[in-house]
């Protein structure tokens, strides 16, 4: 049988602007930033955000990751 992914993600929204991160973790693995959508700019896809010992701390790397890009 295959190791099974946990996964979890947030939403908010930061200056008006919607964020949604989700984050993925393989039974037994590190986990890492699956997917953002930040505001209206494009949907990021596998982000190299490096890889977290907790699905909280990646959803964390992204959102650090997505209000960075709507600052900018």
């Amino acid at each position: 049988m295959a190791p099974g992914i946990k996964s979890d993600s947030l939403v908010t929204s930061y200056y008006g602007q919607d964020i949604y991160v989700e984050a993925r973790q393989p039974e037994g693995g590190l986990a890492y930033v699956h997917l953002i959508e930040a505001g209206q700019l494009p949907v990021l896809k596998r982000p190299d955000l490096g890889n977290h010992p907790t699905l909280d701390a990646a959803l964390q790397a992204g959102l650090r990751f997505a209000t960075s890009l709507i600052d900018n």
